[in-house]
């Protein structure tokens, strides 16, 4: 189930530094970054004193990785959400703000591992959670991000996950001895669908393993943000949207499962979509995000997986997601 999260207290327009045109222009810069940071899209649920906070905690719950790189990536996190934080406290600090790119990055970096570490320690390494900040390609990383997600809320659900030694590869589950697979995808553009959903099929195949494919549809959904008068009304809408996505490309997932291999059984019989969507409470003027998973059946209700698929939705359902951001 999604939770809502609130926006971070609202910036104040900063002040121009000095007559200088580079000056003029860094405070403008400033300005509009700030602007933008009090609307910002997923940036909210707590003050980004707090946030930077919960990065160092972090940081010390990985003190024991010995990839320097990774430990790098979340030093300039943290390093980047204190910055904000200190604009935030004091608009007339002769600071410049860091892009509006690397704070939503850094945001997101936190309240996605979290509980990835959470709950996939110390079952799984630290180095292995943390590779996929460090990628040797981008696109695999994202993958593996979102199969590390997975395997965090099936360890939760019971289903005992093992994560894969190679990034953005399938994570396998198990439930009731009957072994299946998850294969994570991230287009980012509708075109791509198509192709990323016969990718994840071929990614199932290669494990040997009937399964899912998650799906991140994020990038997907072109709805403007939400104005809604109450948070319920908005977590409602929010879960109607991604319904409604979901089962607009159901049969275009389908299709593409059909066109990898007309003699075989496509090996995903379920589909899980993941996105997380902002809306905005225009009573309290705050912003706030849910980060809502849905899942549909891919195969016939006469298939004998329909059970698997329904142990993997009632075992999701139980453990729930943590969604703060």
């Amino acid at each position: 189930m999604p939770e809502r999260a609130e926006n971070p207290d609202q910036p104040s327009a900063r002040p121009a530094r000095g007559a200088s045109p580079l000056g003029k222009a860094l405070a403008a810069q400033s300005e509009a970054q700030f602007s933008d940071l009090a609307r910002a899209r997923g940036l909210a649920g707590e003050t980004f004193a707090a946030l930077a906070e919960r990065a160092a905690r972090l940081l010390d719950r990985c003190a024991d990785a010995t990839n320097g790189d990774a430990l790098d990536a979340l030093r300039a996190t943290r390093a980047t959400l204190s910055a904000v934080a200190r604009l935030l406290d004091n608009p007339k600090a002769d600071e410049i703000p860091p892009t509006n790119n690397a704070i939503y990055a850094a945001t997101l970096d936190i309240t996605e591992l979290e509980p990835i570490v959470a709950g996939l320690r110390p079952a799984v390494s630290t180095d292995r959670i943390l590779a996929h900040l460090t990628p040797d390609d981008p696109a695999a990383g994202r993958r593996d991000r979102l199969a590390l997600a997975t395997a965090a809320v099936c360890a939760r659900a019971g289903l005992h996950p093992r994560v894969p030694s190679e990034p953005g590869s399938p994570v396998t589950l198990e439930h009731n001895r009957w072994t299946f697979a998850a294969a994570p995808t991230v287009p980012l553009d509708v075109a791509e669908l198509p192709a990323s959903i016969a990718a994840a099929e071929r990614a199932l195949r290669d494990a040997g393993k009937p399964g899912l494919i998650i799906l991140e549809a994020g990038a997907l959904l072109e709805a403007d943000p939400l104005r809604v008068a109450d948070d319920t009304t908005a977590l409602s809408v929010m879960n109607e949207r991604l319904d409604s996505f979901m089962l607009g490309v159901r049969d275009g997932v389908i299709d593409a499962l059909d066109g990898t291999d007309s003699h075989k059984q496509p090996n995903a019989f379920g589909l899980v979509v993941h996105a997380t969507m902002p809306a905005t409470n225009v009573a309290s003027r705050r912003l706030l995000f849910a980060e809502c998973v849905r899942a549909v059946n891919l195969c016939d209700t006469s298939d004998s997986r329909i059970h698997g698929f329904q142990a993997f939705a009632d075992a999701l359902a139980r453990a729930g997601r943590p969604q703060r951001t």
